[in-house]
């Protein structure tokens, strides 16, 4: 969406119009469901504003503007090439304590953009305009100032808004970035913190119980998980197992978190206690075995475990572990949840991604250009494309590794499609097991399994080299080809 005239959206005129007239400005795909209240309090701002300028039609602002798939949302921004200016638009009451909350998160997620931010809300019953200062006060703002920025010397930014954010930079994994997770410079999205409070919520009034969140990959899990373990320990020492990874992915934080302690999976195969907890959490739980299930399950001790876990709808059921799913679903009063919005991942990759999967899921794509796909006849020719691969910083699928910007992988002769249109694994020949080995967990997991969740740790770019696999070639050729609305 575009930035519009705020003077020609307040002239008065009767609601529909006025939806139509703001798309048409716009340009956003769907129509805005305006509301009353917001209408008048920005006529109010306009009126305001012409006592104290000239030219309030020539002010560009985008109104109503949400961050994709963070759900967050500005009311008005004027977005400069040497500042921004955020307006937040109130009809009744509201304390000063709410307002400093919203505009030091908004100038939060604003900062991205690395220019100078001046933050504002206008309450419209009251007439205050109210600023947020450089030392985070909310104090009375003062009318010409306010003018005076708005028409400070400087292009505006005529481009569509939507291109200057990018979700993965506010929801990232706390394993990959400890110190931004440590800092706190993250925020969950309403999806999140609705399943934060419910969980907490449940805690506090039974001090137990079994919950459980499920999602794709980059669905923001993890954030979650470790977000609620921050809460639970403020006063308590709790766990957190992570499945399937080596230790040193949480040195930092075992570091800095005195009370969370970090497990891996296989310690729950030993004679580590887990008595002494509070509260246990459980990362990926999708890669536990059934006998490391169980030693959760008989923890005698009454208390709290809560059980992330990755969904996998998308691959065919003969090549998945039920087992471990429909456990976690029959514990007993388990409280579950479903994450649905993808943040961290490229809609892109995710897209073709999917598509590659099961074909009877195909979804139209405006194109793949951060995909490559090639043919290599033999081992030799592969290792050579790999190599050409990583010498433009591509790295090699890896168990071990999260959000990687450029991954390579290879689809040898082992990959098919069924009759269903899910993309199968069967037996590897001996003589590519060096190029195509994938290390597995005691072989809990199955090749697509893998490759499934090695392919969504790319973030920006993917490469997949296919050796000696015609009709696998010829299928996601065909993918690639595919177009919006075919």
């Amino acid at each position: 969406m575009k930035s519009i005239s705020i003077y020609a959206l307040t002239r008065k005129q009767n609601i529909e119009h006025l939806q139509k007239l703001e798309q048409q400005l716009s340009g956003r795909e769907h129509m805005l469901k305006m509301k009353e209240w917001e209408l008048e309090s920005m006529r109010a701002l306009v009126e305001r504003l012409e006592l104290h300028m000239q030219d309030v039609s020539a002010l560009r602002l985008f109104y109503s503007f949400q961050i994709p798939r963070l759900g967050k949302e500005f009311d008005l921004l004027q977005i400069r090439e040497n500042q921004i200016i955020n307006i937040e638009l109130k009809s009744g009451a509201v304390s000063e304590e709410a307002i400093q909350k919203q505009l030091i998160q908004n100038r939060y997620y604003l900062s991205a953009l690395g220019k100078p931010i001046q933050s504002y809300t206008y309450i419209s019953s009251q007439n205050r305009l109210m600023r947020l200062t450089n030392h985070d006060h909310v104090i009375e703002a003062s009318w010409n100032q306010l003018c005076a920025a708005l028409q400070k010397e400087g292009k505006d930014y005529s481009g569509d808004i939507e291109n200057l954010f990018r979700a993965e930079w506010y929801l990232f994994s706390p394993l990959t970035e400890p110190n931004r997770f440590l800092n706190k410079e993250y925020f969950l999205t309403a999806q999140q913190r609705d399943i934060k409070r419910q969980i907490l919520k449940k805690i506090c009034e039974e001090q137990t119980g079994y919950f459980s969140f499920s999602g794709l990959p980059g669905t923001g899990k993890t954030l979650l998980l470790y977000d609620i373990a921050m809460k639970l320990s403020n006063r308590q020492q709790v766990c957190i197992i992570h499945c399937g990874e080596a230790g040193k992915k949480w040195e930092i934080l075992h570091k800095r978190l005195q009370r969370i302690d970090f497990l891996s999976d296989n310690q729950l195969e030993t004679q580590f206690s887990l008595e002494d907890y509070h509260a246990i959490l459980v990362d990926e739980a999708h890669l536990l075995s059934v006998e490391q299930l169980k030693i959760l399950e008989e923890c005698k001790k009454q208390i709290p475990i809560i059980f992330s876990s990755d969904t996998e709808d998308m691959i065919s059921p003969e090549e998945l572990d039920r087992e471990i799913p429909q456990r976690l679903a029959g514990l007993p009063d388990v409280q579950s949840f479903h994450l649905t919005n993808r943040i961290r991942t490229n809609a892109e990759l995710s897209s073709f991604i999917q598509n590659m999967l099961d074909l009877s899921r195909r979804k139209g794509q405006k194109g793949y250009p951060n995909i490559e796909v090639v043919y290599a006849n033999d081992d030799t020719e592969a290792v050579c494309l790999m190599q050409g691969y990583a010498r433009r910083g591509y790295l090699y699928q890896n168990p071990a590794m999260r959000d990687v910007n450029r991954l390579v992988a290879v689809l040898d002769e082992q990959y098919y499609y069924d009759e269903d249109g899910y993309l199968r694994a069967g037996k590897i020949s001996e003589a590519s097991y060096e190029i195509t080995r994938i290390t597995t967990s005691e072989g809990r997991k199955s090749n697509v399994r893998l490759l499934f969740h090695q392919l969504n740790q790319a973030k920006e770019k993917l490469a997949i080299v296919i050796k000696d696999n015609p009709s696998v070639y010829d299928t996601i050729l065909d993918i690639l080809q595919m177009r919006k609305n075919r």
